[in-house]
């Protein structure tokens, strides 16, 4: 089957606005439902995405174990390794000046990858067009109307279109559409947030690993990416981030210069293409046991880029959203408890290895930035 053609993506044809599951977001959580959804069952699905992708995102580097999820959704590893840059060890100056490295190359598993984010995504949503997944992309989210079946209302352009589905999974990120209007409880641990600037130049072969580098205020982390470009972000709290002022170029500058080992590295690349903020805060949602919806990614959990569970979370999660709504369609349920209590255990054990890395560093015991990671009862209720 073909790719979906721009004109695919803009209106409906005849029956498509009616389907069996409807996903809200196409990244790679989306994605990976709606390949595993039309790679093994029958049902009709449909991919909402309100905006085309931006060619500036975060989560650039992964490591090997992403391979045999992606081997499930049909794509080779092979091809994917040909489309972005290998990346073969990790340096870090976490709880002390100097840099530790690891290298991926003695893990038995090979090396990982630094990505090109809007080929990748794109590389997934592709292949869920190919499976015959209806993708709507551009479409503004009016309303979700729960009944018999969901009535999603959607703007495309200057039209409206309202699409029926037997079941949502809400893979819309941390806006969480779905966790949110049915008044999930969900656990939040802190405010942290990540700045992220991306370089069009830089020496691709002395940044041929990501580099992590703790400061007084948070942690610096630098990663090459494919076509010679280089992304550096900060990660601090929503305060801190507001007093350094480092939306600012300028400030930004000055603040990375500043680091031991990111200052001499940032001095050779140009300016920023882009300066961008995302909200990073660790947080899990209490989804349903047996509910004619579900999410996945972000909506369903989010972490602290430091574990490097993001894209691979996305797309497990979606893998098993995608098996919960054919159970849920087909049996009446049977999985959906199990995924949800699988979602709380990862972030419990996530919650407690995050903890002990945070505790590591201890050069700052006055910053309230290291202070609040070390808190003992971080979590609540939000």
């Amino acid at each position: 089957m073909r790719v979906p053609a721009a004109a695919d993506r803009d209106g409906p044809r005849a029956g498509e606005d009616q389907v069996d599951v409807l996903i809200l977001g196409a990244g790679p959580a989306g994605a990976a439902a709606a390949i595993t959804l039309r790679r093994h069952t029958r049902l009709r699905v449909a991919l909402v995405e309100r905006r085309l992708f931006d060619p500036f995102r975060p989560g650039e580097t992964v490591s090997p174990a992403l391979f045999p999820l992606l081997e499930y959704l049909g794509i080779a590893r092979a091809g994917v390794e040909q489309r972005h840059l290998e990346s073969y060890a990790h340096a870090a100056a976490w709880g002390g000046e100097e840099l530790v490295v690891r290298d991926f190359l003695f893990n038995g598993r090979g090396s990982g990858l630094h990505l090109d984010r809007l080929a990748f995504d794109s590389m997934l949503l592709d292949q869920a067009g190919q499976l015959g997944a209806q993708i709507v992309q551009p479409a503004e989210l009016l309303g979700i109307a729960p009944g018999a079946r969901w009535t999603v209302t959607l703007r495309q352009g200057e039209r409206q279109r309202a699409l029926s589905a037997a079941y949502v999974i809400d893979c819309s990120g941390r806006s969480s559409v779905m966790v949110r209007q049915q008044q999930c409880p969900v656990l939040q641990t802190d405010r942290m947030v990540g700045v992220y600037a991306y370089y069009e130049a830089g020496q691709r072969e002395r940044l041929q690993r990501t580099l992590v580098e703790t400061t007084e205020d948070g942690w610096f982390y630098l990663a090459p990416l494919p076509a010679g470009r280089s992304a550096l972000a900060f990660m601090t709290d929503a305060e801190t981030l507001r007093t350094l002022d480092l939306l600012d170029p300028a400030s930004w500058r000055r603040h990375a210069l500043a680091s031991r080992h990111i200052g001499p590295l940032l001095r050779e690349l140009p300016a920023p293409q882009a300066l961008r903020q995302y909200p990073i805060h660790s947080r899990v949602a209490r989804l349903p046991g047996n509910a004619a919806w579900t999410a996945a990614g972000d909506a369903a959990a989010s972490f602290d880029p430091v574990s490097s569970l993001g894209i691979g979370h996305a797309l497990s999660s979606g893998i098993q959203a995608g098996r919960v709504a054919h159970a849920f369609l087909e049996q009446g349920g049977g999985l959906g408890e199990g995924y949800r209590q699988s979602l709380l255990d990862h972030f419990e054990s996530y919650a407690k290895t995050r903890r002990a890395l945070y505790a590591n560093e201890r050069r700052w015991p006055g910053s309230g930035f290291w202070q609040r990671r070390l808190a003992h009862d971080c979590a609540r209720a939000a």
